[in-house]
């Protein structure tokens, strides 16, 4: 039994830990979660690029080696 409220107090004592924790979040500004989203947005498109243009010189040297 007295492991039961161990266990018990335990719990409540890590759920009073994570509000605690939440409280102190700070939370971007609307500008600043948009630009962080359009930089997200703009290196993966760039990222793409590369990968693609990668993809098309290895898919072409192949096909030249092969074909």
């Amino acid at each position: 039994m007295d492991k039961i409220r161990e266990l018990s107090s335990e719990t409540a004592q890590f759920a009073k830990d994570i509000e605690n924790e939440a409280k102190r979040i700070t939370w971007p500004s609307r500008q600043e979660a948009v630009k962080s989203t359009l930089a997200v947005i703009l290196i993966s498109g760039v990222f793409a690029a590369f990968l693609a243009a990668v993809d098309f010189v290895f898919s072409m040297a192949i096909r030249y080696v092969l074909g």
